[in-house]
C-alpha cells in the first residue's frame, strides 16, 4: 500500500533534537499508521544519530548516506525512496504539534492546485519565526531588511517583506515558504526537488519559484504551528565552505536573470548590513558582556569574510 504522505527528515549531528522530532511525529493524531511513511536520511553523523533511530524508532526508514550531502541532496535521496504523492520535508530541529501533520495533509489535499504548502513556524520561546516564508528578494525589500530602512517607513510604503514581518492568519498566497516545514505535491515538483547547485539555504526559494512558474499554487498556512529550534544543526558546522552556503544559496537565486547593477547592489546591501551588525554587536558585547551579542558579532564577521571570498574569487557556479 502506497502511503498518502512521506515525511523526509535530513539529519546531521543533532541526535537529541532528532529524537524529539520523531517522538512528536509518532504522537501525531488524525492519521492511520499506514498513511505515513517516515524516512530519515542521516548525513554521516558522528553523534550516534543513526543508532538512536534504529533502536528507538524501528518504524522509521533509516537511510545512511555515508557523507554530508547537505540538505538539498539529502532531501532528494529521501524523495527517491518513496512513491507517496505528497511529501513533507521536516528539519530535525522541528517539533510538530499533535494535529499538525494531519492538518497539513488535509489542507493540501483540499485544493488540488496547491503545489507547495508551508506552515507557521515558531521559535524555541514560542514567538513567531519570520523565516516561515516571505516575498522573493528584491533590492527594495533587501534594503528594508538589512539596512533597517523598513523600520523608518510606514507599513503602507514598505515593499512585501523578504521575511514575513507579521503573523498572518489562515491560508494565504505567498512567494516562498521555509524548507524547515514544506509539504509538496509530487505532481507539482517532478523528479527533482531542489536545484542540484544548492547545498542548503535558498533552495526553498528556487523550488517555490519553479513550482509557481509551472502554474501551481504556493500557500502559507497558519492552521498548523511547528516549533523550529532554528539553526541547531547549522550551528555545529565549522567548515567555511558549508558556512558559506548561508550567503551563496540566496545570492545564487537572486542573481538568476538579473543584470550586473542588480547583482552588485545585492552584494553592497548585504555587505553594508552585516558590517553594521558586526560593529554594533561588537560594541554591545564589550559594553554589556552579553555572550549572545558576541556570538552575533562573530557570525557577522565570518559572514563578511565569506562574502569577500565569494565576490573576489567569482565563485558563481555553485552556491
Amino acid at each position: 500500500m502506497t502511503a498518502r504522505l512521506a515525511i523526509v527528515i535530513v539529519n546531521w549531528n543533532v541526535r537529541d533534537l532528532l529524537r524529539d522530532c520523531l517522538a512528536a511525529v509518532a504522537a501525531s493524531n488524525g492519521l492511520p499508521d499506514a498513511a505515513v511513511d517516515t524516512i530519515v536520511i542521516d548525513n554521516a553523523s558522528h553523534d550516534g544519530s543513526a543508532a538512536m533511530v534504529a533502536q528507538d524508532f524501528p518504524w522509521v526508514r533509516l537511510i545512511e548516506s555515508g557523507a554530508n550531502l547537505g540538505f538539498a541532496r539529502g532531501c532528494q535521496l529521501g524523495y527517491e525512496a518513496t512513491d507517496a504523492p505528497i511529501v513533507m520535508l521536516l528539519n530535525p530541529d522541528t517539533v510538530v504539534d499533535p494535529d499538525a501533520v494531519a492538518s497539513m495533509l488535509a489542507t493540501i489535499e483540499e485544493d488540488p492546485m496547491i503545489g507547495i504548502l508551508g506552515s507557521r513556524l515558531r521559535n524555541s520561546d514560542g514567538s513567531f519565526q519570520r523565516a516561515s516564508g516571505g516575498a522573493f528578494p528584491t533590492l527594495a525589500n533587501l534594503a528594508c531588511n538589512y539596512l533597517f530602512i523598513g523600520r523608518l517607513l510606514p507599513r503602507r510604503w514598505r515593499p512585501p517583506a523578504v521575511y514575513l514581518d507579521d503573523d498572518p492568519p489562515g491560508v494565504r498566497p505567498i512567494d516562498w515558504v521555509s524548507g524547515a516545514s514544506l509539504t509538496f505535491r509530487r505532481a507539482a515538483v517532478g523528479p527533482t526537488v531542489f536545484h542540484p547547485a544548492f547545498f542548503m539555504f535558498g533552495e526553498d526559494m528556487e523550488l517555490c519559484h519553479r513550482v509557481a512558474k509551472a502554474g501551481w499554487r504556493v500557500r502559507y498556512s497558519a492552521r498548523q504551528s511547528i516549533t523550529h529550534h532554528h539553526g541547531q544543526s547549522f550551528a555545529r558546522v565549522s567548515s567555511m565552505d558549508v558556512l558559506a552556503s548561508v550567503y551563496k544559496g540566496p545570492r545564487f537565486f537572486f542573481r538568476q536573470g538579473r543584470g550586473p547593477f542588480a547583482r552588485a547592489a545585492y552584494d553592497a546591501i548585504l555587505f553594508t548590513g552585516y558590517a553594521a551588525r558586526w560593529a554594533a554587536f561588537s560594541l554591545l558585547g564589550a559594553l554589556r558582556r552579553n555572550p549572545d551579542h558576541r556570538a552575533m558579532a562573530r557570525f557577522s564577521r565570518r559572514y563578511l569574510g565569506v562574502m569577500a571570498a565569494t565576490i573576489f574569487h567569482r565563485q558563481e557556479a555553485r552556491p
